[in-house]
């Protein structure tokens, strides 16, 4: 039986779009992929808004082919507040996987797993400085870039 049982508060769902990867290439910690954002809405009962189309995921291929998200962008929400999100997160995927990635070919079944962190100074927002988000989604080639989908939650206990 664990210890502490946490419960989720759901805030929002984030469609985004990303271009297809610029390749850094293979370095120390695996192969960087930056995937610039181009455009994406947010909407939910606590949170509905646009992502700006400024930032990025600064993705790393390890060697265990696990995607490892390192993702910045700013939300900016119909009533004008100005959130910065920031997230790691991790995607398992096979080895066939990151080849189709690689090559700019359609990648089926990507599951994403985040874990957002929120930062604002607008008075109707400040709650989310204070709380530790969870994410889970997917992405999914659509044309030339890549459209990704997560539903965000607050973390309770």
């Amino acid at each position: 039986m664990p210890l502490f049982k946490p419960e989720l508060e759901y805030i929002a769902d984030l469609v985004g779009y990303v271009t297809m990867p610029v390749p850094i290439g293979p370095a120390a910690w695996g192969t960087r992929l930056i995937f610039p954002i181009v455009r994406g809405t947010v909407e939910g009962p606590k949170m509905k808004g646009i992502a700006r189309p400024f930032g990025a995921d600064w993705a790393i291929i390890r060697a265990d082919n696990c995607l490892e998200l390192d993702v910045r962008l700013i939300v900016e929400t119909d009533d004008g507040a100005l959130i910065h999100v920031e997230y790691r997160g991790v995607i398992d995927m096979t080895q066939e996987q990151v080849e189709q990635l690689l090559s700019g070919q359609a990648v089926e079944g990507l599951k994403v797993h985040t874990a957002p962190r929120f930062e604002t100074a607008h008075p109707d927002y400040v709650w989310l400085n204070r709380i530790q988000a969870v994410g889970c989604g997917s992405a999914e080639v659509v044309g030339e870039e890549l459209k990704v989908m997560y539903s965000w939650y607050a973390l309770r206990s």
